[in-house]
């Protein structure tokens, strides 16, 4: 069930005695429009550099760095330290990592030498504000690209449609 405090409250008065119930925070999502257009960009952006969408999006979120979080703390995994594994990350679709440079990355093991990357947290769990980072990120490396990003106009509104439908 999904509702306000009082509503949730009413409806368990109504449940037999003895019964367990789970409940959860409901959080909305994003708009599909700033979704929608935040990939419009990452296909112009790809096409322009001609590499996949998932590259582009890897790209975008290594340059948030917003990582996954667990208790609190950023949650990180060894991988081999090679070219191999560096570069599948970029295309992975399923895991968002950005490797940890410099020697603190570093380790070895009886495996081989291996890197931390830290995980980054999926776009589909960004909140309004981090969407609109993530849309002026992919803004500004379209400009650097020399291409034309949307306009801040088209931003907002995409944005603020969310703020209206989701309050």
């Amino acid at each position: 069930m999904t509702g306000t405090a009082m509503e949730i409250i009413a409806w368990l008065s109504t449940q037999k005695d003895g019964m367990t119930f789970d409940c959860d925070y409901h959080k909305e999502k994003r708009s599909l429009s700033a979704n929608s257009l935040y990939w419009a960009c990452v296909s112009k952006l790809g096409a322009a550099m001609k590499e996949p969408n998932a590259y582009v999006h890897n790209l975008m979120l290594r340059r948030l760095g917003i990582f996954e979080e667990y208790d609190g703390q950023p949650a990180r995994i060894l991988i081999p330290d090679t070219d191999t594994a560096d570069r599948q990350t970029m295309y992975d679709t399923d895991y968002h990592l950005m490797p940890v440079r410099g020697i603190s990355g570093i380790v070895n093991t009886k495996e081989g030498r291996m890197r931390w990357y830290m995980m980054l947290k999926h776009s589909s769990d960004f909140d309004t504000a981090e969407m609109s980072r993530l849309i002026d990120a992919i803004s500004d490396e379209l400009r650097q690209s020399g291409l034309i990003p949307p306009q801040d106009e088209e931003i907002q509104k995409a944005l603020e449609n969310y703020e209206r439908t989701h309050k």
